[in-house]
């Protein structure tokens, strides 16, 4: 038994020593294969280490790419997280158009048909049901606030002036007890004022009519409107038989606020030749803020500067202020405009003042120097603290 043992216990290591000599034998075959490719093709070597080189190059480069393609991922979803800017030109091509006619009618008031789509309108329908347009911008404050000046908020300038001498031709005006015509008058102090208004050089000054013609209240509106007149100044000289003293007042379309001031328009607009479809169309220019606050400061400015000087030469001369009433002529004309009533020539002393060419010029200086004076106040920011303006609401309230 002990044979049998023994002999059970050597025959493993038999095959042991086969399984090295096999693995010495393909080491020995391996470098003869090896030899023998190096001396069939001397290059095989050299594409042997190309190929390892490569092998390591590209296990290197490998980490690389994954931490780079990583870094690239994060930034990614960082930018995809923050918001950015938007262009207000795209964003509105992009914009859905708001169903305007939808809303305002909504509002009860029904101003104009888009002609929209219905996937717009639909797709809006319930903003629609709650938007407020009489809300959508606020102009309150810029309409009806005392301290804002619309011609110095939006910076406007004053580059024409039409001075308009009142009456002509057929039409005499007002003719004083010696025979003075209140046509021939104000045609003088209409070319004075304009010749002093142009010795600066900043305005371009016209008259609407430079000689003794008869032009209608129509085409001198239409004459300010063709020349787009910023400041229209009509010139006149009243015939208050009644009253005991010379007066002088400054007028700018609105309302009248009595009797006397309705009667004047009355007799200021007869012969206006307006058809009724042009007056439709200037009834539509009632409310125009811009136009009433600058009407209402340049008659200001005049009214002040033409009394304060007045005085001086007529001691008893009556200031009646500045008045509105409904001159069809200042409803007419788009521009800022005022209607003067410089004097009485119903007053004796005054008619005889009047044929003075020495006191015509006092009147036409007082003129320039009320519309300078207008002038330089555009310059300034807000109504609130100017005079003028100040003497302009006191007496509308």
């Amino acid at each position: 038994m002990s044979d049998g043992f023994e002999y059970s216990l050597m025959t493993p290591k038999r095959p042991m020593r086969n399984v090295e000599n096999g693995k010495i034998k393909d080491v020995i075959l391996q470098g003869v294969l090896e030899e023998n490719l190096k001396i069939a093709d001397p290059h095989v070597e050299n594409r042997c280490r190309v190929r390892s080189s490569r092998t390591r190059v590209k296990s290197r480069l490998l980490p690389v790419l994954l931490i780079t393609l990583l870094i690239v991922l994060i930034h990614f979803i960082s930018d995809s997280m923050t918001p950015q800017p938007v262009d207000p030109v795209a964003f509105a091509a992009r914009a859905p158009l708001l169903p305007w006619t939808e809303i305002i009618r909504n509002q009860g008031t029904a101003l104009f048909d888009t002609g929209g789509s219905s996937a717009v309108m639909d797709s809006t329908a319930g903003f629609a049901d709650s938007f407020d347009a009489q809300r959508l911008l606020n102009y309150d404050f810029l309409l009806n606030s005392d301290q804002a000046r619309l011609s110095s908020v939006f910076g406007l300038a004053v580059q024409t002036i039409v001075i308009d001498p009142g009456h002509g031709g057929r039409d005499p005006g007002a003719v004083g007890s010696q025979g003075t015509r209140e046509k021939d008058i104000v045609l003088d102090i209409a070319r004075r004022l304009r010749d002093e208004l142009m010795q600066n050089g900043r305005y371009r000054v016209l008259l609407t009519r430079e000689t003794d013609i008869f032009i209608s209240l129509s085409d001198r509106v239409k004459f300010s409107n063709r020349n787009k007149a910023d400041l229209f100044i009509s010139l006149h000289i009243n015939a208050l038989p009644q009253k005991q003293f010379n007066v002088t007042e400054t007028f700018y379309f609105g309302p009248p606020s009595d009797e006397y001031t309705l009667r004047l328009a009355e007799q200021e607009n007869r012969g206006s030749e307006i058809l009724t479809g042009d007056f439709k169309n200037m009834i539509k220019k009632i409310g125009d803020v811009l136009k009433e606050q600058e009407s209402a400061t340049l008659a200001a400015t005049l009214q002040h500067s033409l009394f304060s000087n007045m005085q001086k030469y007529d001691r008893v001369i009556a200031d009646n202020g500045i008045k509105i009433a409904p001159f069809v002529v200042l409803l007419g004309v788009d521009a800022a405009s005022v209607l003067v009533e410089i004097s009485c020539i119903s007053k004796h002393e005054e008619e005889t003042n009047l044929n003075n060419p020495a006191y015509r010029e006092k009147i036409t200086s007082s003129l320039e120097e009320g519309i300078s004076d207008y002038l330089k106040q555009r310059q300034t920011e807000v109504v609130k603290g100017e005079e003028n303006g100040k003497k302009i609401r006191n007496k509308n309230s």
